[in-house]
């Protein structure tokens, strides 16, 4: 067996309660290879560590402390200083799990301060405080804050976002951050408030630093809805199996699959997956969230809008907002979508997202084109980003036959937002414009950022058609229908 292939199998072994088994393919594999000398020595330390993974699945815990500080030893001036400190950190946990809270803290003060975790600072002061060491004080001022203070600052940010006052909460995060290194959980919520706020790029490092510190699920709705919302189908898919062989008892790991499922076009399956996680968790909003996305999907307008309102019945938010409008537009309930609109704006004064889903409603009747074109022109003012006001604005100038306008407004914000979306939606004014090449190459670089843009794909073709010699003289119009039918649905 290769290296890789032995640590991957002793893991699972160890992940399925099969910890004798895994101990047995340990000594067979692992141990004759920990003394040649022909394998590196990073990689040697990967199969030490495994061996006493698999001593410690089995409560032989003096035994992997033995074995690993044993190759430690004997290869330390082969080892590279981050393999060291993994290795000081592996016996640290032996040392804690052995009631060793003077020599856990000697192996963790071997780590530079500048390298060491946050769990580095919380074990240390636990052993410091356990030994009544000097400067225990200190290192709880490194450590996280208790998880009592985390809860009581949870719970004070969850109601400044159930307000919708996302701009309050992630200030209250900041404070908090500047006290000392913040909690996964604390994280995720401040990844959850720019999700809301339209920092998807900031939302997205956010959540990812708040999974690998173990706050897997907290906010994990709204992290499957911001890689959807990036078209990022393969991310959906890796977070929802993450969830799921986490706890697939819990609903969060389904809502992403649903989220996947209708990405894929498999609107009937996202359905079932949906549904199955509302069964789990009847109050969670993210699971109608993502039966809504999956009612869109198969086309059924209605049934989203219905979908999409009982989650925001459940925990409003801006997101819900946005969804629950999109979905009423495309039912043709407009004056429900314009009061749902309106009702964000009034929550989010001045935010330029709100103003944008506002005028997007406004958009679609032609006395209210002028109102429409100056909110979304005010919300482009506010920040120049936005990418709903981008398109909306687009649309707007499309439907109103000011196909060189909508060009002009899309070449001065492409280089802002470089999105597959957003070169689909160029490409689509370009080919209105009948500049089919470079129509083609926008299409081409929606598609080089995400090969899964239906959209880019699906205008790609149809330019390649039209380029074709003699298509010119087709009197078939249909070609340009989709475009027209495709800004249509934006506004």
């Amino acid at each position: 067996m290769s290296l890789l292939a032995v640590v991957d199998e002793i893991t699972e072994l160890i992940a399925c309660d099969l910890g004798e088994a895994a101990l047995s393919l340990a000594e067979l594999e692992c141990r004759p290879r920990l003394a040649d000398p022909a394998y590196p020595a990073g990689e040697r330390l990967c199969l030490a560590r495994a061996l006493a993974s698999s001593l410690r699945a089995v409560n032989q815990h003096r035994a992997a402390l033995r074995a690993t500080a044993d190759f430690v030893s004997a290869a330390r001036g082969q080892l590279a200083p981050a393999d060291v400190e993994a290795a000081a950190r592996d016996m640290a946990d032996m040392r804690w799990a052995l009631g060793e809270a003077d020599l856990c803290l000697a192996q963790l003060r071997q780590i530079p301060r500048a390298h060491r975790t946050r769990r580095d600072w919380a074990r240390m002061a636990r052993c410091a405080d356990a030994l009544g060491c000097a400067d225990a004080a200190d290192l709880r001022a490194h450590a996280p804050p208790p998880a009592s203070e985390t809860a009581a600052a949870a719970a004070r940010v969850a109601a400044l976002m159930q307000r919708l006052d996302y701009g309050a909460a992630a200030a209250e995060l900041s404070r908090l951050a500047r006290r000392g290194p913040g909690s996964p959980r604390l994280v995720a919520l401040l990844a959850a408030c720019r999700f809301h706020l339209g920092d998807d790029r900031a939302a997205r490092g956010l959540f990812a630093r708040a999974a690998a510190g173990g706050a897997l699920f907290d906010e994990a709705g709204a992290h499957a809805a911001l890689l959807m919302r990036a078209g990022d189908r393969l991310a959906v898919y890796a977070l929802g199996r993450r969830l799921l062989r986490a706890d697939a008892g819990r609903a969060e790991g389904w809502v992403a699959m649903a989220r996947f499922l209708a990405m894929a076009g498999r609107a009937q399956d996202a359905l079932a997956v949906a549904w199955k996680a509302q069964a789990l968790a009847p109050r969670l909003a993210d699971a109608f969230l993502a039966e809504g996305a999956a009612q869109m999907a198969a086309g059924n307008a209605a049934d989203a809008a219905a979908a999409l309102l009982r989650a925001h019945a459940l925990a409003p938010s801006a997101f819900s907002y946005a969804e629950a409008v999109a979905a009423l537009v495309r039912a043709e309930r407009l004056k429900d979508a314009f009061v749902y609109a309106r009702e964000l704006a009034e929550l989010m004064p001045g935010h330029p997202a709100a103003l944008a889903l506002v005028g997007s409603v406004l958009a679609h009747s032609p006395e209210s084109a002028a109102k429409a074109e100056a909110l979304l022109a005010a919300a482009l003012a506010a920040d120049r980003r936005c990418a709903a006001a981008v398109d909306a604005l687009a649309a707007l100038f499309v439907a109103g036959g000011r196909v060189s306008d909508a060009r002009a407004l899309l070449e001065a914000h492409l280089p802002e937002l470089p999105t597959d979306a957003m070169y689909a939606r160029y490409a689509d004014v370009l080919t209105l414009a009948n500049d089919l090449p470079a129509a083609a190459a926008n299409y081409a670089a929606a598609l080089d950022l995400n090969q899964d843009n239906q959209r880019a794909r699906a205008g790609y073709e149809r330019v390649a058609r039209l380029m074709q010699p003699g298509a010119e003289n087709d009197d078939d119009e249909d070609e340009q229908l989709p475009i027209e039918s495709d800004f249509s649905d934006a506004l």
